[in-house]
């Protein structure tokens, strides 16, 4: 029995090891994205943003996260930058990422996981703001038309997988999120 208890004592520098060196350093690499995700938030919810230098941390924050995780982890870092982006009114670059993450976050995690949720609203707010934007800057409604017919959809495919109520809340929540985006652009 004392043989048993040597062994398995002088195995525990082993375990030790073989922890830290496999799944240690991925809960390491998780914390530290966690604390630099906590000083971006801060970041955002400065007065007056700098939306480049929180694209920048987003990025180290993708850069962080261990490449074995799952991939959920990533699209939601990638979402965050994409929302970011949107409040540049970069909107169709914007477009062009939540596009491939939503076929990507589909592909991975299903049509009605959150994650994907999330981005194919993101999705419409940034199809709504290309509509306002091109309606407001005296585009043709040959020009702006398809955009108002995709956020259309989206609204539609997201008020089919949830209650009514709940759309007509989010068109006047991201009308309102517009609203205050144009107004910080123009007054800067």
């Amino acid at each position: 029995m004392r043989k048993y208890f040597v062994l398995l004592w002088l195995l525990c520098p082993v375990a030790v090891l073989t922890y830290h060196f496999n799944y240690g350093q991925a809960e390491l690499a998780r914390e530290l994205a966690r604390e630099r995700l906590v000083h971006i938030r801060e970041l955002e919810q400065a007065k007056e943003p700098d939306w480049d230098l929180i694209l920048g941390e987003y990025d180290k924050v993708a850069a962080q996260l261990p490449p074995n995780d799952h991939p959920r982890a990533r699209h939601q870092v990638r979402l965050a930058k994409a929302k970011a982006r949107l409040e540049m009114l970069d909107v169709a670059g914007t477009l062009t990422d939540l596009t491939q993450l939503l076929s990507e976050s589909a592909a991975a995690s299903g049509e009605d996981a959150p994650t994907t949720r999330a981005i194919r609203e993101t999705q419409g707010k940034a199809f709504y703001y290309a509509t306002s934007l091109l309606r407001s800057s005296g585009a043709t409604e040959d020009e702006w038309r398809p955009f108002a017919e995709r956020t259309r959809q989206i609204f539609r495919y997201l008020a089919e997988h949830q209650d009514e109520t709940a759309l007509a809340e989010y068109e006047q929540r991201v009308e309102k999120e517009f609203q205050k985006s144009v107004r910080t652009h123009l007054s800067q």
